[in-house]
């Protein structure tokens, strides 16, 4: 059995290689298998009774987010945006099923899983809360390749942790995320 800090920096460096080579959904399953074989329930959180206490936070976090967006393309304006997101303007008739589905529900999906389930339950096991949801958010919004968008990630990145910590439930930080991603996609087309 692997130690619980050294199987909390392989999750670290697996994820970051995994998703950055594009190889996601081996890793997926990689994680996938390893959380299922666990002995032991290993969480760290703060029991709500309220189910959508997690929403009702990412709607506070949601002025702050815009608020760090604006500052962000403010001070981040001289950079390029990420080719893709010139692309997706450019190619907007041409989009299909397939690209809606990825973005607003599979993205969400296995990000939050990794990023909130997996990665931080394992950093607050060890160093808390506020450690984990700091570092996750950093790592959420570096894995994304675009210096552009990384302010507002970073604050997707901390109010996404945030509502995972508070609800407890997954599918509200899914949920979340799937929003914020439905909100930026209306952004860029028009």
């Amino acid at each position: 059995m692997i130690s619980s800090h050294l199987r909390l920096i392989l999750f670290l460096f697996l994820g970051i290689c995994f998703i950055a080579y594009r190889l996601e959904l081996l890793f997926f399953i990689w994680v996938i298998f390893d959380f299922l074989n666990q002995k032991k329930e290993r969480t760290f959180n703060f029991e709500s009774k309220n189910k959508f206490a997690g929403i009702y936070t990412f709607l506070v976090f949601l002025p702050f987010i815009m608020i760090v967006g604006t500052t962000g393309e403010y001070f981040l304006g001289g950079f390029e945006k990420q080719d893709s997101v010139n692309d997706l303007k450019n190619r907007v008739s041409e989009l299909g099923f397939s690209f809606f589905l990825s973005v607003l529900v599979l993205s969400p999906v296995f990000e939050e899983f990794y990023f909130r389930k997996i990665l931080l339950n394992e950093i607050c096991i060890h160093y808390g809360p506020f450690i984990s949801v700091l570092l996750t958010a950093i790592l959420f919004s570096a894995i994304h390749f675009n210096i552009y968008a990384f302010p507002i990630l970073f604050a997707l990145g901390l109010s996404l942790g945030v509502v995972k910590i508070f609800s407890v439930n997954l599918w509200n930080s899914v949920l979340c995320h799937s929003f914020f991603n439905l909100f930026m996609l209306s952004q860029i087309i028009n």
